[in-house]
């Protein structure tokens, strides 16, 4: 057990391993030990390789003591919202039709339970604990950079090495899409908990992303080309999908540096009205 790692450090051994666990475990139980592996290795790095669980100042740095509540519409409407615009489009575009499943109710309670799950075991790592130690040392929009590439290669082997994921259509074009996208989710995802200060906001993130294109994709749409809606357009990474993601981040980028520039005329984090400034770095406790 190391007192003094660097933030730089701990970031590293947890890319390592975090990677490592990916290489190794893409086949083993449908990837389920690769999907859980951000918490795994977050666990050990806050209880084993250092001793910062131990304490709430642990726990408070990772944005795990802070919910965010006030973000959680915003964060909704960037993305379930920009899912379901994308297969909207995809049903305008003609390659779907609307056509609500019998399961459709039961698959969403289903998605409620088991998705909030996995996406915690996931940003627990990416945004909690990575992002916490890789932005002091290399500023946030790097930060969400260098884990948008470790997100990429973790993603590598359940794609490549198991029929699991992301097999159907031209593999380069979908690996392409898949990169661009998971380096849009990244900035996105990074924005929004830094914005709130809270690892919860990119854990709902990550869940109504997933929840809302497994859903739809499933439940409320037929597509007439399963190939062109599911990996080139909507789904999970499609281009449409990149282009709303894409967007909601630069119109939160834009908004957040004004309401900067307006608190830095204002004065200490509040607005020419007395109120404080949304935009002002968010408290983590």
């Amino acid at each position: 057990m190391f007192r003094n790692l660097s933030s730089t450090a701990k970031a590293c051994i947890f890319i390592v391993g975090v990677l490592l666990i990916s290489l190794t475990t893409a086949g083993i139980a449908g990837g389920l030990i690769l999907a859980v592996s951000p918490l795994l290795m977050t666990l050990l790095m806050m209880f084993v390789v250092t001793r910062d669980g131990y304490s709430h100042a642990g726990w408070r740095t990772i944005g795990i003591t802070r919910l965010g509540l006030r973000w959680w519409p915003v964060t909704l409407l960037v993305t379930a919202g920009v899912s379901a615009l994308t297969f909207a489009g995809a049903v305008g575009l003609q390659f779907a039709v609307f056509s609500v499943a019998p399961t459709a109710a039961s698959d969403l309670i289903s998605l409620c339970i088991s998705g909030p799950i996995l996406a915690f075991a996931e940003e627990i790592g990416w945004r909690g604990y990575l992002q916490s130690h890789l932005a002091p040392r290399l500023g946030q929009a790097w930060s969400w950079i260098v884990i948008g590439a470790v997100w990429v290669c973790w993603h590598l082997p359940y794609i490549l090495f198991t029929p699991y994921y992301h097999t159907d259509g031209n593999r380069a074009v979908v690996l392409m899409l898949f990169t661009s996208s998971v380096f849009a989710f990244s900035v996105l995802f990074g924005l929004l908990r830094d914005i709130s200060g809270s690892l919860w906001v990119a854990v709902l993130a990550h869940f109504g992303h997933n929840a809302a294109f497994a859903w739809i994709g499933t439940d409320l749409i037929r597509a007439t080309d399963p190939v062109a809606v599911d990996e080139y357009l909507a789904g999970d990474t499609g281009l449409l999908v990149l282009i709303g993601t894409a967007l909601s981040a630069v119109v939160l980028i834009v908004w957040r540096r004004r309401a900067r520039s307006v608190r830095a005329l204002n004065g200490h984090g509040r607005t020419g009205r007395g109120r404080p400034d949304p935009a002002a770095p968010a408290d983590a406790s």
